[in-house]
């Protein structure tokens, strides 16, 4: 008699079940009894022994149809290993639940009536040029029907657009399939009103902010071939599409792709392995490719394409910051010559600026995660903004009892009181902007964690003052981050426009590399500090967070460390404590990336038996301290 492994969409491990007739019924979707009630899930695999662990073995209760096909099945065989996770979580990611819908002869009460504004046809568009070489050499790749990555380092986010478009153009007129995947809701949309109006019905979207009913018809046109070009966010990369020619990662460096929900999965990692599993060119663009990309494309594994020099872009000016005044001479000057032309003003932080202590040289810090607290003026508070602590502003310091506590470094408010006073005309300071306005005059100011992307470059100058708030924060991106944060600015600034970066070590190498926009001296000088230190791409690192649900904090933190140290090869960092959500995390890290997740697997099975917590598990982690 076949058994066969079924896995249901919860966070469950694959279950038995038995099915009198001998079928083949892998990648098929079925209803099976658990408990006291009946399940959809998706058969796994198929045998012929009982398994000895199981007594008592349940029939499978309706066979529905092919669900995935072989490829899809391995692509999720992988995420579930990859991501040390039961399948049927990765499952419960998929549109499993709407493809049985449809095999259940389940029809949509309403048809999807997709109304959208026609799109900005923004003359920067219509002007861009994409390099000839580089879709001759994909379209040589898509026609040979094999896997090959592409790494394109690409000068703007508006050229990746339009490579985006004419390879789309390009899988149309050959009756396939081309996924395209973005990490933002927003340039979803912008993209998909642009092909909607040129392509019609074959062109789909899938997000999080669609209605049910056009979620259910994209599925439903991507199952029946109709659908050739597909737009979607991060889960997009499930989507069920049977005949791909192509996939496109935009903006691959984008922490975006990393998702929230459990497994916390990389849809470019897992677009990169669908692409090899589907025997389809993979390609992977972005302004600033992130230093593994960049790695992986010197091993061998991507190709690189080098595009960035194909459009002028604004100079960087790096220069000291001052001592005792925000902004330097050369800043002020140009911030009054040019203040009508539009200026983009970013401060590091919110607040006002942190305070520090004359006499001992602290900065007051929150005494739960040791964070500098932020000063506000306009409400005479210090807050954190981790822990949303808000305290009095103390009347001599905690650390050593001093009375000249100080302001140091500049926030949002800080600009904008220093700004006001040198511009007396309320209209020279802009709060509320459009960022698609071809037209601008003055200054906008933001805190840099909310910048958003423009599609046009409107600022003839921006300011970036503090910037060594960036390179102190404690990650091993640090150095990467803040070039990442520098290359998006400049897409907001006109070609002919000026980027000015105050920092109070100018002489350090990074801001060479960042004012010549030399990306392989900073890529090489980065690729060496991290393989000395052993952090990725020479090491993987995966994360370990266990929930508490009582309070024996000490006890549990060695017991915990001594477990792993002694199961595992890996580098185990920590414990690092975060009583506030009640969680313990520790780091593993191993240049075996291969035997690193295999340790972790096994090291899962033996956590689940203990009590007194849950653990959940982050490989790749975004951060190692949160």
């Amino acid at each position: 008699m076949p058994y066969y492994d079924v896995s249901i969409p919860l966070k469950l491990k694959r279950l038995t079940y038995y099915y009198e007739k001998d079928e083949d019924l892998v990648g098929y979707g079925v209803t099976v009894p658990l408990k006291n009630n009946f399940y959809d899930g998706l058969v796994l695999a198929k045998g012929y022994e009982k398994p000895k662990e199981v007594e008592n073995i349940r029939e499978i209760k309706q066979i529905w149809g092919r669900v995935y096909s072989k490829e899809f099945m391995d692509f999720l065989s992988w995420m579930s290993f990859y991501y040390v996770a039961e399948i049927g979580s990765i499952l419960r990611l998929t549109f499993f639940d709407i493809i049985i819908s449809f095999l259940k002869g389940k029809k949509k009460k309403k048809k999807a009536k997709i109304e959208l504004p026609k799109p900005e046809e923004f003359d920067l568009l219509k002007n861009i040029l994409v390099n000839e070489k580089t879709t001759e050499k994909i379209i040589e790749a898509m026609e040979k029907g094999e896997y090959k990555g592409f790494l394109i380092h690409c000068p703007t986010f508006i050229y990746e657009i339009k490579l985006m478009i004419e390879m789309a153009t390009k899988v149309l007129s050959q009756h396939k399939q081309v996924l395209l995947i973005l990490p933002e809701i927003k340039d979803v949309n912008f993209l998909f009103q642009i092909l909607r109006e040129k392509f019609g019905d074959a062109v789909v979207r899938l997000h999080s902010q669609i209605k049910n009913f056009e979620l259910y018809e994209s599925i439903e046109k991507i199952l029946e071939d109709r659908a050739k070009i597909i737009i979607g966010t991060r889960f997009a990369i499930f989507a069920p599409a049977k005949n791909l020619s192509l996939l496109l990662i935009s903006q691959e460096s984008s922490w975006l792709y990393k998702g929230e929900e459990t497994p916390r999965y990389n849809a470019r990692d897992g677009a990169v392995m669908r692409g090899f599993i589907e025997s389809c060119p993979v390609l992977l663009c972005d302004t600033m490719p992130s230093v593994n990309s960049y790695w992986n494309a010197l091993r061998g594994k991507y190709e690189l394409i080098d595009d960035f020099n194909r459009m002028p872009h604004p100079e960087i000016r790096i220069l000291r910051q001052p001592s005792w005044q925000v902004f330097h001479p050369e800043v002020l000057l140009h911030l009054k010559l040019y203040n009508k032309e539009g200026i983009l003003a970013i401060a590091p932080r919110a607040g006002f600026s942190l305070l520090r202590c004359s006499e001992c040289g602290e900065v007051l810090k929150c005494e739960k995660c040791g964070y500098g607290m932020i000063y506000h003026k306009n409400m005479d508070i210090l807050e954190c903004a981790k822990c949303d602590i808000k305290l009095q502003i103390p009347n001599i310091c905690p650390n050593c009892g001093g009375i000249e506590i100080h302001p140091i470094g500049t926030g949002v408010e800080r600009l904008r009181e220093e700004l006001g006073n040198i511009f007396s005309s309320k209209k020279s300071l802009l709060r509320n902007y459009n960022f698609y306005s071809k037209d601008l005059e003055g200054i906008l100011i933001l805190q840099a964690s909310k910048t958003k992307k423009t599609y046009i470059p409107q600022f003839k100058l921006a300011l970036l003052v503090d910037f060594d708030f960036f390179l102190s924060i404690p990650d091993y991106r640090a150095m990467e981050n803040a070039f990442g944060k520098v290359m998006f600015l400049s897409h907001m600034i006109k070609s002919e426009g000026i980027i000015f970066i105050q920092t109070r070590n100018p002489d350090n190498a990074f801001f060479k590399y960042l004012r010549s926009y030399d990306f392989k001296g900073f890529y090489n000088h980065e690729l060496s500090y991290r393989k000395e230190t052993l952090f990725p791409p020479f090491a993987r690192l995966i994360k370990l967070t266990f929930n508490i649900k009582k309070d024996s904090w000490k006890e549990l933190s060695i017991r915990l460390r001594d477990f792993l140290k002694s199961n595992s090869t890996a580098d185990v960092m920590g414990p690092f404590n975060d009583q506030k959500k009640k969680q313990i995390f520790f780091i593993l890290r191993s240049k075996d990336r291969g035997k690193l997740t295999e340790e972790v697997h096994f090291l899962i099975r033996w956590l689940k038996n203990m009590k007194g917590f849950s653990v959940g598990v982050e490989v790749d982690p975004v951060n190692l301290r949160t």
